[in-house]
């Protein structure tokens, strides 16, 4: 196992130095000869690697003296987890904040009250807790754990051996605690940054154009990311060593290679988050497993068999954590309205649950659907994805809604085709259609051209928006377009069943003339109450363009460009067919050439890979109308 820097014993009055020689030694717990001069034994050996000890969401591994791996029984609702040196955090969904393991220094012993959390993380001794208000809150060993007065506006925060940092919403870092290295010295104008971490005795910065900066000590060149590194998502810092995310998926390491710390093992790819630890490294891969590599000692990389579904991981110095969703062992249901409007159709919404009521992102069942109503219309089988992450709402493109047909009370169930001990049920109140209570009306489109004819529908419904199947009445139309054609008065029949078109020889259509927002009502002509209204957006021909494209735009890389033509009152002018011409401030710009618009643009046409910017600066890009002049906009971006 790898032991603190000899850095940490030989500077007097450091901030590592203040710490009980004891607590150093766990570090490396066998007998450490010190300057050459005694030799302490700091007690017994630490207890062999276990199994993973699971409860709940959180799994962990390697040191467990403290029980640091050992979650408190019951434990669920993670949706985060950190590792400190000897002890472990998580982060519930209802923002409060679990501690397990050692306290020496008061690390597990979580603020009382402590609630609104959005984030956590955790140093060698002491613990950080990011509240939804962008303030920080810290508690364990020494100087780390009291964060500079008024801090506000942080999104993310990180804590090293003895020093915390956290990065504000304005891209800046701000950096406390021990400073004997200067890992808490941030470089000056050091911005952009949209990641942090913080090592031993170091600290990175992940930067918005995919760059790591790193500063602090740099001994074994921790704090020096091979040249050339770019396209970053993610980093993570070590003791001595440093690990980075790229976009394809690949891992890179640089610093301190003990026992093996930056030997990523090769063709890891799929990676999708990394944690750093004392001299060892984790990957959590797409598809929900965990690789480890480095320092094994007390089997810290030691992987628990069958591990999977994970969705995030975290290094400790002697252990490590995952964040792992339980098995479903039940299914929930979700009626999308109770009572229920007989014949109507709504959605359904099933969800994956574990032992403790969390949903469970990796169930992957097929459910099949039944009712006590045996005229129930119900959704197809349908199998689990990863991307429906333990919850599916139909209806969907694939999977129709539901449509109860029976009035009284009726059950909605969802079994796993294959465990049928995975089921659940809803029950609701199916009501019968009563009589008619108000009108919906449906325009056939919506922006609606000046000037065009369209159809019009209208249905009758009653209180619980059930359409009234009996309704007999005659309606008549008004408009607040003073120049709209209107359908004359119509009385609805038995054939209607309570929905009736208008657009047919007998019954005209719908013009409207007039720009604008306009409102098309239908009434009851007895019964006034009856009513129904909809408002569509009339547009009219094109009086200006918008441009819309990237920014901050990279300079010298393609991006696509987006055009649309408006109309005076700010709606898509859907039928404009003019020819458009682009110009830049960036005289060296690659743009776009002419183009005519066509009906099937609709008013809006994106010119992919068409525009390069090639000057750093604030540039504008403009498109004009080649016939009316007075047809254009354009976009300012930064190009960086």
């Amino acid at each position: 196992m790898k032991s603190l820097p000899a850095a940490t014993f030989s500077h007097a009055g450091s901030p590592a130095s203040r710490r009980p020689l004891v607590r150093l030694l766990r570090i490396a717990p066998a007998a450490l000869l010190l300057c050459g001069l005694f030799t302490v034994w700091a007690g017994p050996l630490a207890a062999p690697a276990a199994a993973a000890a699971k409860t709940g969401l959180v799994a962990g591994w390697g040191y467990n003296v403290n029980g640091d791996t050992n979650a408190p029984a019951g434990l669920s609702g993670v949706i985060a987890i950190a590792a400190a040196g000897y002890s472990s955090l998580a982060l519930k969904s209802d923002g409060t904040v679990v501690a397990w393991g050692d306290d020496a220094y008061g690390q597990t012993d979580v603020p009382a009250g402590l609630s609104g959390v959005t984030a956590i993380a955790a140093g060698a001794d002491h613990c950080l807790a990011m509240k939804s208000d962008g303030t920080v809150v810290a508690w364990g060993s020494y100087g780390e754990t009291t964060p500079p007065a008024g801090l506000s506006g942080v999104i993310a925060i990180s804590g090293g051996y003895a020093h915390s940092l956290a990065l504000k919403s304005n891209g800046t870092v701000v950096a406390w605690g021990d400073d004997e290295y200067g890992q808490a010295d941030v470089p000056a104008g050091l911005t952009g940054v949209i990641a942090i971490s913080a090592g031993g005795f170091s600290s990175l910065a992940l930067k918005s154009n995919g760059t790591v900066t790193g500063w602090g000590r740099d001994e074994h060149g921790e704090t020096t990311p091979p040249v050339g590194l770019s396209g970053v998502t993610a980093i993570s810092a070590g003791d001595d060593h440093s690990l980075a995310l790229k976009s394809n998926g690949t891992v890179v390491a640089w610093g301190d290679d003990y026992d093996g710390a930056t030997d990523v093992p090769a063709g890891l790819s799929g990676v999708t988050a990394i944690a750093a630890g004392n001299a060892d490294g984790l990957a959590l891969k797409s598809n929900g497993t965990v690789v480890a590599w480095g320092d094994d000692e007390d089997g810290r990389t030691t992987v628990p068999a069958g591990l999977s579904g994970v969705t995030a991981i975290a290094a400790g110095g002697s252990h490590s954590l995952a964040l792992e969703p339980g098995a479903a062992t039940h299914l929930s249901v979700s009626v999308g309205m109770n009572p229920y409007p007989v014949g109507s159709t709504h959605s359904v919404t099933v969800s994956a649950r574990d032992p403790y009521g969390d949903i469970a992102p990796a169930y992957r069942g097929t459910i099949h659907f039944t009712s006590s109503d045996p005229k129930a219309t119900l959704p197809a089988d349908y199998t689990f994805t990863a991307a429906d992450a333990g919850v599916h709402k139909f209806p969907n493109t694939l999977s129709p809604g539901l449509t109860l047909k029976t009035a009284g009370s009726e059950s909605v169930t969802a079994t796993d085709a294959t465990f049928v001990s995975v089921t659940g049920s809803r029950t609701v109140t199916v009501t019968p259609p009563g009589a008619a209570t108000h009108l919906s009306v449906s325009v056939g489109i919506n922006p609606y051209p000046v000037g065009s004819t369209h159809s019009v529908t209208v249905t009758a419904r009653d209180a619980y928006g059930t359409v009234a199947t009996g309704y007999r009445g005659t309606i008549h139309f008004t408009s607040s377009d003073a120049k709209a054609t209107l359908p004359a008065d119509y009385t609805f029949t038995a054939a209607d069943a309570g929905i009736h078109k208008f657009g047919y020889s007998l019954n005209p259509a719908l013009t409207l003339e007039t720009a604008g927002s306009q409102s098309v009502t239908a009434t009851d002509k007895a019964t006034a109450s009856i009513t129904g209204s909809q408002t569509v957006t009339v547009f009219g021909a094109a009086t200006h363009l918008t441009v819309g494209t990237f920014n901050p735009y990279p300079v010298g890389v393609t991006h696509s460009v987006t055009v649309k033509a408006y109309d005076a009152y700010g709606n898509v002018a859907s039928g404009y067919l003019g020819t458009i011409h682009f110009t830049s401030s960036d005289t060296a710009a690659t743009l776009p050439a002419d183009y005519t618009f066509t009906a099937a643009d609709k008013g809006v046409h994106t010119f992919t890979g068409g525009l390069v910017l090639n000057t750093v600066g604030s540039q504008w890009v403009r498109a004009t109308d080649k016939t009316t002049a007075s047809i254009t906009g354009s976009q300012t971006v930064t190009v960086t």
